[in-house]
């Protein structure tokens, strides 16, 4: 972690800087009012180098000044004059954050499209209810817009393949301050994720929900997809994107179990979701093309559930444990009939009903007596004792251990020679 010691010294040595020009000013200046002036423009200056919270008593004249400014089109002096009073902590509330949103405004006028998000960003972070919340957030949407042409035609390229020498070896830009220098897709996607969480109600988050959802779905992070898209649709229940943002969400919750050995819920979730668009918009069952995209979801999911189940039948058939065995295989059947699992469940059905008739058979040869050990006794030969026959003829009778208790003190001759 590196040292704030050199930012340290940096301020100290500002103080000093400003001090020396303080005693300059004084010494120079002509008449006693523009000394003073002279003193506190360098106290202003000296604390706003030592300290992130100050008393200005000029800051309601600087923020006039600023938006003066900003009016006539001077972005970069009022840019400046918005940054100073922004970080001054000890402004009041409401000062602060008109200065974070009219810097955010300056950058944005200015073309610096990137620091002008950093900036609407801090301002969700510093006051999410504010009173630019909304509007910040809504630049911040529209900045991404603009991003996301770019990003969406690189990667339908590279899905198509037909990406020319060119756009693989694109160098960044540094001249252009309207995009991000490096890493476009993934600025886009902190932006719009930004927005989502600064202002997941406003008008425009459906859309920022929509395409944050549909880029980690390409990419196979199935999970954030999942979690955008699944809150597309609980939140925004009248969003014109709600139904494709559902098909989308089907498709995640399936994909990002991880498989069958891993927790079925997103699986049971994603069916539900499948019963709800059949339940809710009729175009799936009166569309030939819906109805069929909708079919082919539901076999996935029945699959992947009917490949768990069939998984914790075979572990307990491992294990030797036949009556739970026999009621996966058969719950299998009964849940998943046309699947190839109901055809094994069947398959394995048929061989725990043979080794159940072996058994019986031979419990009824040896009167009644069941021989069958358990796995553990036959790996590890810790069986009964009394089914242990010695093959040898004539052999002595075991003899166990006697019942007399062992001996504590000396013998007689040895306590006596004592």
């Amino acid at each position: 972690m590196p040292s704030s010691r050199p930012f340290a010294a940096t301020r100290i040595s500002l103080g000093y800087a400003a001090i020396a020009i303080a005693f300059a000013g004084g010494c120079t200046a002509p008449g006693a009012d523009k000394s003073k002036s002279w003193s506190k423009k360098v106290k202003s200056a000296m604390q706003s180098q030592l300290s992130d919270s100050y008393h200005d008593d000029e800051s309601d004249a600087k923020l006039a000044r600023a938006e003066a400014m900003f009016t006539k089109g001077e972005f970069e002096p009022a840019q400046q004059i918005f940054a100073e009073l922004a970080v001054n902590t000890y402004n009041p509330a409401a000062m602060i954050e008109r200065s974070r949103f009219m810097e955010g405004e300056c950058l944005r006028s200015r073309g610096r499209l990137p620091t002008a998000v950093d900036a609407y960003n801090r301002l969700l972070q510093d006051f999410p209810a504010g009173v630019y919340s909304e509007r910040a957030a809504g630049h911040m949407y529209a900045i991404a817009e603009g991003w996301m042409k770019d990003v969406i035609a690189d990667i339908e390229s590279k899905e198509k393949g037909g990406r020319s020498w060119a756009q693989r070896f694109k160098l960044p830009n540094p001249s252009d301050k309207s995009k991000p220098l490096v890493d476009g897709e993934g600025e886009l996607t902190k932006t719009l994720e930004n927005v989502v969480n600064g202002c997941p109600t406003a008008p425009f988050a459906d859309k920022a929900m929509f395409w944050c959802g549909y880029l980690h779905f390409i990419r196979g992070r199935f999970e954030d997809s999942d979690h955008f898209f699944s809150q597309l649709v609980e939140i925004h229940k009248d969003s014109p994107l709600r139904q494709e943002a559902l098909k989308y969400a089907v498709m995640a919750k399936n994909n990002s179990t991880g498989g069958a050995v891993y927790d079925g819920q997103k699986s049971a979730e994603a069916l539900q979701l499948v019963h709800h668009m059949e339940a809710t918009d009729p175009k799936y069952i009166q569309d030939t093309d819906k109805a069929g995209w909708l079919t082919r979801q539901k076999m996935a999911i029945r699959i992947q559930q009917a490949q768990k189940d069939f998984e914790q039948a075979e572990y307990y058939k491992r294990t030797n444990h036949l009556g739970p065995a026999f009621f996966y295989y058969e719950m299998v059947m009964r849940r998943y009939p046309g699947t190839k699992y109901s055809d094994k469940a069947k398959e394995r059905i048929v061989e725990l009903e043979q080794v159940k008739k072996t058994r019986e058979t031979e419990k009824a040869t040896n009167g009644g007596k069941d021989n069958t050990k358990s796995i553990w006794e036959r790996t590890f030969g810790l069986g009964d004792s009394s089914d242990d026959v010695d093959p040898t003829p004539n052999a002595k009778p075991r003899t166990g251990p006697t019942d007399a208790p062992p001996r504590m003190l000396p013998p007689d001759g040895i306590r006596n020679a004592q």
